[in-house]
């Protein structure tokens, strides 16, 4: 009960930030309690590379370059999961550079101790890698962040545009420390 309970909280919670997003993108203010209401045929995804709507700019996620900012585009998809898209800037031409799962507590609690080494728990990360949500007010953003707090993330990263503008090398897991 208590695990569906937080992947609805969470998921809603995101969600309802990116429908707000799209909406307050179409200069039209949506109150928070009503966000996830508003929601109409135009901006519900229907193909699956739709809805990564919830822009997340975090540094140390580069081996090659701790400072380098991985902008990331996430959206909750089915089964309690968030996913978040990887890019190496947010240009209309960004390289998409790796792929970062979001679980909730309970979830991660069900891994194995080898599975929970690979995973960063975000309410120590999140200050660590100086997160920012530049679509967001501060006060929005500010909520989104604490809805994080108790959630994990493994960053699986295809290849590092630190090292160069080539998809080159091995893809690895990154692991927050």
């Amino acid at each position: 009960m208590e695990k569906n309970f937080w992947s609805f909280v969470i998921g809603a919670l995101i969600l309802g930030l990116a429908v707000g997003y799209y909406v307050k993108g179409n200069q039209t203010t949506v109150s928070p309690a009503t966000q996830t209401n508003q929601t109409s045929q135009t901006n519900q995804a229907t193909k699956p590379h739709q809805g990564y709507d919830l822009h997340i700019d975090a540094e140390m996620h580069f081996p090659g370059d701790a400072k380098k900012v991985a902008h990331h585009f996430c959206k909750p998809v089915s089964g309690g999961l968030t996913e978040c898209q990887l890019y190496d800037s947010d240009n209309p031409d960004a390289k998409l550079v790796g792929v970062e799962m979001v679980v909730p507590t309970d979830t991660y609690n069900k891994f194995n101790a080898k599975e929970k080494a690979y995973w960063h728990y975000h309410k120590w990360e999140i200050p660590k890698v100086n997160a920012k949500m530049p679509d967001l007010s501060e006060e929005e953003a500010m909520k989104v962040m604490k809805g994080l707090e108790e959630t994990y993330g493994k960053i699986y990263l295809l290849w590092d545009p630190s090292k160069g503008d080539m998809p080159v090398g091995d893809p690895s897991i990154t692991i927050l420390k």
